[in-house]
């Protein structure tokens, strides 16, 4: 309250402002990126950065990478490093070339290659298939589809139980699974890239990759292509 001279008060009510909400959960891994006006500039922006997250009371690493993406300006000299924890970050900043890379002027474009069959292994995407909803997503629905024209789960054979990883990688060597299953990551891989906003100006792909960008490009429905590589591959492991 203010009281003034000749009756002319004032009075202001105040409350505690709202707590602030949890951002909630988020990726494992966190993505930094800073960019200044010269190298000079970057490298104290790095150690600055280092030093906030060495003193601050537990950051929430998220949030940092978070405003550090949407909340600065973006200038020619950048650098970015990748951490999973407040310890990794404040490593990482201090480790390394400091200066970063310029930038150049309009962004580049984006070619998507697909390989083809022989790059499979077992596990293949699966940090990515359990921190990623919309890429998950995804490959369970391909699975779902293929259940009845492979006979399995194939998510059984992508992400075995360790006990059972011997005999899934060996399934995975044959043909009539392979196939399908390089498919199914290969086209769950693109098409959370393009979630992302990396959209490709050209595709190709070398023999099972080439249906992958097909299907990207609209040639083929997710559904018919996804029963095309199962034929294909069933006819290929009869030979």
């Amino acid at each position: 309250s203010s009281f003034g001279i000749g009756g002319t008060n004032a009075h202001v009510a105040v409350e505690e402002a709202p707590a602030v909400e949890s951002s909630g959960e988020s990726r494992p891994q966190q993505l930094l990126v800073l960019s200044a006006k010269t190298p000079t500039a970057l490298a104290a922006m790095s150690e600055n950065l280092a030093a906030y997250l060495e003193t601050n009371f537990t950051p929430n690493l998220a949030d940092t990478a978070f405003t550090l993406q949407v909340g600065r300006k973006v200038f020619g000299r950048r650098r970015a490093v990748v951490a999973a924890s407040v310890a990794d970050a404040i490593k990482a900043l201090r480790g390394g070339p400091t200066n970063g890379a310029e930038a150049g002027g309009a962004p580049g474009t984006v070619a998507f290659m697909f390989p083809g069959q022989g790059a499979q292994t077992i596990n293949m995407a699966r940090a990515i298939y359990e921190a990623e909803p919309p890429f998950r997503a995804l490959v369970d629905r391909c699975c779902v589809i293929l259940r009845p024209l492979l006979s399995i789960d194939l998510k059984d054979v992508l992400f075995p139980a360790p006990e059972k990883a011997e005999a899934a990688g060996q399934l995975l060597n044959q043909t009539h699974i392979t196939q399908p299953a390089m498919f199914v990551i290969e086209y769950g891989l693109a098409q959370l890239w393009m979630e992302w906003g990396i959209k490709p100006a050209a595709m190709i792909g070398h023999s099972l990759g080439e249906y992958v960008a097909a299907t990207i490009a609209g040639v083929f429905t997710l559904e018919d292509a996804l029963a095309l590589v199962a034929e294909r591959a069933r006819l290929m492991q009869a030979q």
